[in-house]
């Protein structure tokens, strides 16, 4: 009977060894950065009991809202399924009030650093660009100081986005050696100096945001080397005009946003290349003459906002192409003659659900 127990003891022991041993665990050096950085960052909820990577413990949150957002993700494929490494992280909108952390690189398979709408202060980690970060998000923390140069050594980085942020200083020139980067997002901070002529280097850009800051300089010509744009935003840059006449080439732009230019007078710019343009707004931007006549064929616009420049003239005919626009503006110009009936039709999907004008006066 003795015999028969102890080896049915030995039987249990040994399976489960082999299910704790094939289970995919979190290294212990990965766990302990884990902890530093919880501190750091004043995390307070992780149970580090437990795996981090076993989906439990305040590491992952079931039924998560995108607004607010507590969830670390592992890939645990290494070394035949025994081995986790952290990916992601993602704390949005968690009340957070430490500081950035710095040592990043104890976590080598980190891939999304997502910190959006805490209230984290300090500086953006010089050592952060010995990772292999592809997305940092840092969007509305009480930051200061610039972006350190050395973020321009993340090779991998595809998005950056550091808006209102009360980041301030000139945009370092290392940052045109992110040549991977697609969204690069810099809105709302105290950025100043002129945008780094290195920039003419990040042709994979899709989006590209510097609105409510305080550069200098023009709107450089070098953004017609950027073709895969969908998104452009300098609205209240500090950036003074023209708009460059490269901006025609930006044939992929659904959304262009530029106002409140510095500078000389300028005509309309050329954008009939834009065919799938959504949002157009041209505000406060320095322009005179007539209103093109191939605005019309932007048959996609939700948008046209034109407000504040030195249109005169009358409302070319061909906008009554413009069927599917919601919003049309038009104040603060010195455009003549009358109303065009399809701005006044109610029926047809023709009415803007807000047009204003001067000739409306």
């Amino acid at each position: 009977m003795f015999l028969h127990q102890l080896r049915l003891a030995s039987l249990i022991v040994l399976c489960f060894t082999t299910f704790t041993s094939g289970a995919a665990r979190l290294p212990n050096d990965e766990v302990q950065a884990l902890r530093d950085l919880a501190k750091t960052l004043g995390k307070t909820n992780w149970n580090f009991s437990v795996d981090p990577c076993g989906k439990e413990g305040g590491w992952t949150d079931p039924n998560p809202v995108k607004v607010y957002e507590n969830n670390v993700t592992c890939n645990c494929t290494y070394s035949n399924n025994t081995v986790c490494h952290v990916t992601n992280i993602l704390l949005k909108a968690q009340n957070l009030q430490g500081s950035l952390p710095p040592d990043l690189s104890r976590l080598p398979y980190l891939e999304e650093l997502d910190l959006t709408r805490n209230y984290l202060n300090g500086t953006i980690p010089k050592e952060w660009g010995s990772t292999k970060l592809v997305t940092i998000s840092l969007l509305g923390n009480p930051l200061t100081g610039p972006i350190p140069k050395e973020i321009g050594n993340i090779s991998t980085l595809t998005s950056l986005v550091v808006e209102f942020c009360q980041l301030s200083g000139s945009l370092p020139l290392e940052l045109g050696n992110l040549t991977a980067i697609e969204r690069l997002l810099l809105s709302s901070n105290n950025f100043t100096g002129e945008l780094p002529a290195t920039f003419v280097k990040l042709t994979s850009l899709t989006d590209f945001r510097i609105s409510d800051n305080q550069f200098t300089g023009k709107i450089p010509d070098f953004i017609q080397s950027w073709t895969k744009l969908d998104i452009l935003a300098i609205q209240g840059s500090g950036l003074g005009g023209p708009i460059p006449s490269g901006i025609s080439l930006l044939n992929n732009m659904t959304d262009l946003r530029i106002s409140d230019l510095r500078g000389n007078e300028s005509t309309f710019p050329s954008l009939s290349s834009m065919k799938k343009i959504k949002i157009l707004i041209l505000r406060s931007c320095n322009i005179v003459g007539q209103l093109p006549a191939d605005l019309g064929g932007m048959t996609t616009l939700k948008t046209l906002d034109l407000s504040f420049n030195k249109l005169t003239g009358e409302i070319p005919p061909s906008f009554t192409r413009l069927s599917n626009v919601d919003y049309i503006y038009f104040t603060g110009n010195a455009l003549t003659g009358e109303v065009p009936d399809w701005m006044l039709t109610t029926g047809g999907g023709h009415i803007p659900h807000h047009a204003t004008n001067s000739i409306f006066n």
